[in-house]
């Protein structure tokens, strides 16, 4: 990534110097794809929220192109930032206005998209197949749609390809586009005998079986075709990183191996059926009334209590934490409770400590956003280590009301005696790896669940 960046630079100030030569008047250029993921460390990505692509299972986000995508950063170094679209063209869209950095959704290679986009080695190869319910007599042929009736998602090839199909054949039939209707959606319909016919790759119809058992996907629409990302047309330089990167997974096997958990033995499709109806873990309506007490989005909530317990109500820590929030038993009789073992009772002592926290940290002028971390870094260790990297952070002429690049890293390294000495650090050493680690983690989590889960 430095390397690539330094290139840039240096054809940048080349420029600046022709410029100048000529004594013309000196142009920035603007940055290029690669340029500005180098210069945020973020890849900014669009997922589609499906059985096999991006989900929850249990709390903890999954998938084929989330792996993938995680796998990607770490190799890139680059943190990752996602966002949901269900609609193919719409994200396509997004890539071509700079929204996104790439689009890692399961998208079929045509001659009409690299026209405009660039595209990945393939991931792997799928066909468009027609579903029907198997209650119904079943077409064998693509003859036999004449005067039928045929759902398809919005914004996607499948459109594109019934309409070739009735154009070539000479057929007569209706193509119905369900708006805001996923293909997992549009099969669920024609399990429950709502939608006489859809149409959707075969890979998404192998998972639908998994949980919906009256559907046949046996008649093929296409020829197989390839499946990869999208990159903007300026992007080579990262879609060369995203071929070579993508080499090494096909050559060490991991390609095959996700390819085959997610697609072949999917064991948790129907964590995704869960997922849509906004479930996190069996205890939602309780986060979500504790959550109105102290104005907090519950699905923040959750990602904290998913943190400290992964929604294991009986856990206990080296240190004598217990339950979903993990209340330590002096805190819980500090705040006037004697009972927190419950997952109701836990999380009550959980609240209290939290609103405890929000009235300690309410006198300091932060931001909203910022006020949250400090809060979910003083639950982990404590307000008092997280006030001494606040005082840290203004005598180094930091920002001690921001988190990120400011307290975070005082709070980090107060493990380094030249810290937890300073004699502005009253309360002395502190594993600040862990509660920096604790923080993030919660925040990655919280965004993924604000992508999946409706509020």
């Amino acid at each position: 990534m430095t390397t690539r960046k330094a290139l840039y630079m240096t054809l940048l100030s080349c420029s600046a110097i022709a410029c100048k030569h000529e004594q013309a008047p000196f142009i920035m250029l603007p940055l290029l794809p690669y340029e500005r993921i180098a210069e945020r460390g973020i890849i900014d990505a669009c997922v589609y929220h499906n059985a096999t692509d991006y989900y929850l299972h249990e709390g903890t986000p999954r998938g084929f192109h989330h792996e993938l995508l995680n796998d990607f950063a770490d190799h890139m170094g680059l943190k990752l930032h996602v966002e949901i679209d269900s609609n193919f063209d719409t994200a396509l869209q997004g890539l071509k206005e700079d929204h996104y950095d790439l689009v890692a959704m399961s998208l079929c290679v045509t001659p009409q998209r690299q026209e405009e986009i660039l595209f990945s080695d393939p991931l792997f190869h799928t066909r468009w197949v027609l579903v029907q319910n198997t209650t119904t007599p079943p077409l064998h042929s693509p003859h036999q749609l004449a005067g039928r009736e045929i759902a398809c998602q919005p914004g996607g090839e499948g459109k594109r390809l019934l309409e070739h199909l009735r154009d070539s054949l000479r057929l007569s039939f209706s193509i119905t586009e369900r708006e805001g209707h996923t293909y997992e959606d549009i099969l669920l319909l024609v399990e429950q005998g709502e939608i006489p016919l859809a149409i959707t790759t075969e890979h998404v119809a192998r998972v639908a079986k998994q949980q919906l058992t009256r559907l046949d996907y046996s008649l093929a629409l296409s020829a197989p075709l390839p499946v990869a990302w999208a990159c903007p047309r300026e992007a080579g330089f990262l879609l060369s990183d995203i071929n070579h990167w993508l080499a090494g997974l096909k050559k060490n096997g991991r390609l095959a191996v996700l390819h085959d958990r997610y697609f072949n033995r999917p064991h948790h499709a129907r964590s995704y059926f869960k997922s849509q109806r906004g479930t996190i873990s069996p205890y939602d309506p309780i986060i979500q009334e504790h959550a109105r007490r102290i104005d907090w989005d519950w699905r923040l909530l959750a990602a904290l209590i998913y943190q400290e317990s992964r929604f294991k109500p009986d856990v206990i820590s080296g240190f004598g934490a217990v339950g979903l929030m993990q209340v330590m038993p002096q805190t819980a009789t500090t705040l006037g409770y004697s009972t927190y073992l419950s997952p109701r009772d836990n999380i009550r002592v959980g609240i209290a400590y939290l609103q405890f926290l929000q009235n300690t940290f309410s006198r300091y002028p932060f931001k909203p956003e910022e006020r949250t971390k400090f809060i979910l870094a003083a639950y982990n260790a404590g307000p008092g280590h997280v006030i001494d990297a606040m005082k840290l952070a203004e005598a180094h002429h930091k920002d001690s009301y921001t988190w990120e690049g400011n307290v975070d890293y005082f709070l980090l390294n107060k493990s380094d005696p030249a810290l937890y000495k300073h004699a502005l650090a009253h309360h002395g050493y502190c594993d600040g790896k862990q509660v920096f680690n604790f923080v993030n983690n919660i925040i990655e989590t919280y965004a993924h669940y604000k992508n999946i889960i409706p509020e």
